[in-house]
């Protein structure tokens, strides 16, 4: 799958976030968007998403299958908010993506890479901060997916469970689309990304 972003522009109100913007991305690699807060990292990603529309330029998705059944491209997302279910735990935040591709011992055996195996038994509203994030970005690779956005996903991860977490990311999102943002320039070298700035 390739993406072709030419002239995007977008606005809310009197500010101006992104003014002919450009963009290509092709499966098999990630990339890592970086720029101030402001720049248009999250507005960039809605966009994509068709989450929100442009105010002008083109957005095109392409499959090597470019037959008129060529379904759009599947997203997942890993947002500011981790968005979790807080009242199930996070063996049952992940299957509610999942759902029969995986058995609840294979998600068990996933999130037991990233989390202590006391913690997939209790509630998400119990959890600390990192293992909330840690289930968000669990839940988002194993869902099925072409495409993966992630919005400053390692907020609130330590230095080890950083490198952990992009070492899975990594495995994980071999042969597929990945946009990363991130305010830390070591990520784009752990994570063998090509850099794009705003």
């Amino acid at each position: 799958m390739k993406l072709t972003v030419r002239n995007l522009r977008k606005a809310f109100g009197d500010l101006r976030v992104l003014d002919d913007f450009h963009l290509d991305m092709e499966s098999g690699r990630i990339y890592c968007l970086m720029g101030p807060s402001g720049a248009g990292k999250t507005t960039l990603m809605r966009l994509l998403m068709g989450l929100e529309n442009a105010d002008g330029g083109t957005i095109l998705w392409e499959r090597a299958d470019q037959s008129p059944a060529a379904p759009a491209p599947r997203f997942s997302a890993v947002f500011q908010e981790d968005r979790l279910c807080e009242a199930y735990t996070p063996v049952e935040n992940v299957m509610m993506v999942t759902g029969r591709l995986l058995s609840e011992a294979q998600v068990r055996a996933e999130l037991a890479r990233l989390l202590p195996e006391e913690s997939l038994s209790r509630p998400a509203a119990t959890l600390s901060g990192g293992m909330k994030r840690r289930t968000a970005i669990c839940r988002a690779l194993l869902a099925p997916y072409d495409v993966l956005l992630m919005d400053e996903p390692f907020t609130g991860l330590d230095d080890g469970t950083r490198q952990t977490v992009i070492a899975y990311i990594r495995e994980k999102t071999a042969g597929r689309m990945v946009l990363i943002s991130t305010h830390q320039e070591e990520d784009v070298a752990l994570l063998g990304a090509e850099l794009i700035t705003l």
